[in-house]
C-alpha cells in the first residue's frame, strides 16, 4: 500500500473516531450540544486540527505544569481546545468549563479505546 494511501486512511479513520468520541461526549455530558450531524463532523474536524497544530505548542508552553501535575494538566488543555472548537463552529456549544473538562476526558477515553487498535493494525498488518 503506497504511503499516501496509508496517510489518507489514517487521517480519515482518526476523524471518524474523533466524531464518534465527540458524539459520545455530547450524549453523556449535559452542557455540550450540537445542532445536526454536519455540525458534529465539522467540530470533530476542527478539534482534530487544533489537536494537531495548537496542542503541541500549548503543551510546550505549559510543560512545567504538565510535569508538576504528572500529565493531568493535559486534560485542561484538551478542555480549552474543546471550548475553542465550540467558539469556531456555529451550532456546536460547550456551556461551561466543567462540561468541557468532563467532555474532554470522555473524548480522550473513547478515542483511546477505538483509535488504539487501528494504529497497530495499520503499521503491523
Amino acid at each position: 500500500m503506497p504511503i499516501i494511501e496509508l496517510v489518507f486512511t489514517s487521517v480519515m479513520f482518526r476523524w471518524i473516531v474523533t466524531t464518534l468520541a465527540v458524539w459520545v461526549a455530547v450524549e453523556l455530558v449535559p452542557g455540550v450540544r450540537y445542532d445536526r450531524w454536519q455540525t458534529l463532523a465539522a467540530a470533530a474536524l476542527i478539534l482534530g486540527v487544533l489537536n494537531t497544530f495548537v496542542k503541541p505548542l500549548l503543551a510546550l508552553c505549559t510543560l512545567p505544569l504538565i510535569i508538576f501535575s504528572f500529565g493531568l494538566f493535559l486534560v485542561c488543555i484538551n478542555a480549552l481546545l474543546l471550548q475553542w472548537t465550540a467558539a469556531l463552529v456555529r451550532g456546536f456549544s460547550v456551556e461551561s468549563w466543567g462540561a468541557a473538562f468532563l467532555a474532554s476526558i470522555i473524548i480522550s477515553l473513547v478515542s483511546m479505546l477505538f483509535g488504539g487498535w487501528h494504529v497497530v493494525r495499520l503499521y503491523y498488518p
